[in-house]
Order: structure tokens, then C-alpha cells, then sequence
């Protein structure tokens, strides 16, 4: 079964004196902080009364968190977020879902390892595979032929440059 709650940033430090918090987003967009209804942190659930963005961070505001020192105490916290109120595209997938995945080979039907990682690279995300081996495989069409969530696999097309 999935987790409900999905890690959706960190906090990074406080924003201004009035509680705001700036927020390490780990979502693709951090505008979708404005999407949240409620963020838990340190096991709390706190509503979200306003999200903004600046640059790739957010600065979110909660109920609750009225000063700075109520804001501090959640510095370098990871905030979670329920599973349904965060927008996904169709074909998209959340990271923690992939974790765990089994790596299959295409060519010959076989395990090769487990994702472990996924990196996010300037180019495209990178699956980090561990098996005999460690694998770097992009996240481009050459490379992922089909992912499987309910079967609980990865099928990817190995080629020389991996290792195989």
C-alpha cells in the first residue's frame, strides 16, 4: 500500500518576522504549495493560509505560525503532504512510488537490481539501479521502456555504455 503522505520539501529558514517559512521544494513546481490545503511537520498537521513563490523555493505561511519564534523551530524539518492533494499529471509518477522498484531488463526478462535513487539532473532524471553492479540509466525512451507500478517493475533496454 502507499504512503498517504508524501515528503514534499524542507524547511530551509524562516522568511520575514511574521512566521512565513521558505521552503525547499521537492515538489516540480513550488507553486503547487498553493494547491495544499495542510502540511505535517514534526508529526503536526498545520492549514495552509498562503504559499508563494520565489525562485525555486516557497514561502508558505501556516496557521499557527505567527513569528519567528514560532517559525524557528521548524527550520530544517521535512514538511509531508497528503498523496491526493498533490497534482499529477497522467504517465507522471512520484519518486517515492519508484524507490524499490525492480529493475528489468527488456532484452532478456531478467532482475538486475532495485531503483534505489533517482537523481534530478540539468538534462533529465537519472535511475540509480543496485544489483551486481551500480547502474546510471537517463530517463529518456533509448533507455525506459515501460514503467510498471502495479507489477512492481521498471522494464529498461540495456546497452554497452552500462555495463551490460
Amino acid at each position: 500500500m502507499k504512503n498517504p503522505m508524501l515528503e514534499v520539501g524542507k524547511i530551509i529558514n524562516t522568511h520575514g518576522v511574521h512566521g512565513e517559512l521558505k521552503v525547499d521544494s521537492w515538489l516540480d513546481d513550488p507553486a503547487l504549495f498553493q494547491c495544499l490545503e495542510a502540511v505535517e511537520v514534526n508529526g503536526r498537521s498545520y492549514p495552509v493560509l498562503s504559499a508563494r513563490v520565489q525562485g525555486r523555493f516557497a514561502l508558505v505561511k501556516l496557521e499557527g505560525i505567527c513569528s519567528i519564534d514560532d517559525a524557528l523551530p521548524l527550520k530544517n524539518r521535512v514538511a509531508l503532504a497528503r498523496r491526493e492533494e498533490i497534482p499529477l499529471e497522467e504517465g507522471a509518477h512520484f519518486i517515492a512510488d519508484l524507490i524499490g522498484l525492480e529493475a528489468v531488463n527488456v532484452e532478456t526478462g531478467e532482475v538486475f537490481g532495485k531503483v534505489v535513487e533517482i537523481h534530478d539532473f540539468p538534462a533529465q532524471d537519472v535511475y540509480e539501479v543496485l544489483g551486481k553492479k551500480r547502474y546510471l540509466i537517463p530517463d529518456v525512451p533509448d533507455f525506459v521502456e515501460e514503467i510498471d507500478e502495479e507489477a512492481g517493475c521498471i522494464r529498461f533496454h540495456l546497452s554497452e555504455e552500462l555495463g551490460q
